[in-house]
């Protein structure tokens, strides 16, 4: 059986499920808000991560520890995760993520600190700065500050969490650049605009594009990028910049809506799902 950890009850998680069942590979659903979910996955000869660094902002804290503790036993136990438990503590980490591409020579946003907001200086800050989540997402609680006095607004009413202040990256092109990474190779590769608020999300009414000439070089960066983290499924966020492809963010739990399905012009649930399956069928247990 292949559990699917999710904590948010989202379309791609239900999606994911049925195509790895279309693929022959069975699939348990399980919610990591259930406190019985981790002994259920300790039962399965797989698991899929779905549990997003997000999760907090939903007020599904209990998710994200569960999914700490579970990755730790499932690895112990030889039970194959995927993404690998050491993917996971990055997707819930930004700061270890960065430190640890740019330790390995990929271009990076510069991190200025990571700390409560309480304990953040913007007098020692470069600006513009970028300020987030150390763990988060889907760019919740997330500005781009031009001053100190910017920054201290938006401090000032952020949740008492880690935050990360780093390096803001003018994007060269206009644009952001978003790759989806399946096996660790690139299988989807396209534009995403940069909104009014100098953010790039779908929410924000960012809009995607095919990006067909998109430069090697950016495409070998998530790559290696993936590698470093482990990220056999997942996304990462390129800026092009003058000094190269820049990763300001990497996700080792993609997720898509059903309209997003259309407009990719890419099933990555599908896709997904068939490299679980094949992994799954490879089994020796299988």
């Amino acid at each position: 059986m292949i559990g699917v950890l999710y904590e948010s009850d989202e379309w791609s998680d239900h999606k994911l499920a049925a195509e790895l069942e279309a693929c022959g590979a069975p699939a348990l659903l399980l919610d990591m808000e259930d406190a019985a979910s981790v002994q259920a996955a300790l039962a399965c000869e797989m698991l899929v991560s779905r549990v997003f660094a997000s999760a907090r902002f939903r007020g599904h804290t209990a998710s994200l520890e569960r999914m700490a503790r579970l990755a730790r036993a499932a690895e112990e136990r030889g039970i194959s995760l995927v993404n690998p438990a050491r993917a996971h503590f990055f997707e819930v980490d930004k700061r270890l993520a960065t430190e640890t591409l740019a330790a390995a020579g990929l271009v990076t946003p510069a991190v200025y600190v990571c700390a409560l907001p309480k304990d953040i200086d913007p007098a020692s800050l470069s600006y513009p700065c970028v300020l987030k989540p150390n763990c988060g997402g889907r760019t919740t609680c997330t500005a781009i500050a031009r001053s100190a006095e910017e920054a201290r607004s938006f401090l000032a009413e952020a949740p008492a969490i880690a935050f990360i202040a780093e390096e803001y990256v003018e994007p060269a092109r206009g644009f952001l650049t978003r790759i989806e990474v399946v096996d660790g190779a690139c299988a989807l590769v396209v534009k995403r605009s940069v909104a009014d608020n100098g953010l790039s999300a779908y929410r924000f009414g960012s809009t995607y594009a095919a990006y067909p000439d998109v430069p090697r070089e950016v495409t070998d960066a998530a790559e290696r990028a993936a590698a470093v983290l482990s990220i056999e499924l997942g996304s990462f966020d390129v800026i092009e910049c003058g000094r190269g492809p820049c990763i300001i963010d990497a996700n080792s739990v993609s997720n898509v809506s059903e309209d997003c399905t259309e407009f990719l012009g890419m099933d990555l649930m599908r896709a997904h799902a068939e490299a679980i399956a094949r992994r799954w069928h490879a089994l020796p247990t299988n």
